[in-house]
């Protein structure tokens, strides 16, 4: 089995994940995870900080039961909830990058495995900045992969 501590990932292919409504979800077992700089979405420029230090993400693919690969971009951030206008209660959820974390502690683990389980759902927005859209919120629960057993007899 490959473990790959939080703070370290590498190797990622797929599409993008898409979380449009409410209640999309996403999961699979993982297959390869990268700590990569953020790209500023439609230039694809390199994102960093206002003293020049590189924004970072996660960036975790999924092969999903469907047979298809697909990639969360999970970045991190702390935002507070919004109203549901429909419920007029606060919306749960965190950035993609604290739910993970979240949810890879709560499994009892400190790094995410290849081969583990991973879902991840779009559970609310976050009360939007001025002059921009309002940041997506999410859960996450995390299933860590399953050792592989030796046979005892192989030669005998």
């Amino acid at each position: 089995m490959t473990s790959i501590p939080l703070s370290e990932f590498d190797g990622v292919a797929g599409a993008s994940a898409k979380f449009a409504d409410l209640g999309d979800t996403h999961a699979g077992r993982i297959t390869a995870a990268v700590h990569a700089q953020q790209r500023e979405f439609g230039t694809m420029k390199p994102e960093t900080w206002p003293d020049g230090s590189p924004k970072m993400e996660w960036q975790i693919t999924l092969a999903t039961a469907a047979g298809d690969n697909v990639v969360l971009y999970a970045r991190g951030g702390s935002f507070q909830p919004d109203v549901n206008p429909a419920t007029g209660e606060l919306y749960a959820g965190e950035s993609m990058r604290s739910a993970i974390s979240t949810a890879v502690r709560e499994a009892g683990c400190d790094a995410i495995d290849v081969g583990a389980e991973l879902a991840v759902a779009f559970t609310g927005y976050a009360k939007a900045e001025t002059g921009k859209h309002p940041a997506k919120l999410f859960r996450a629960q995390y299933r860590p992969a399953v050792a592989k057993s030796i046979p005892v007899d192989l030669f005998k």
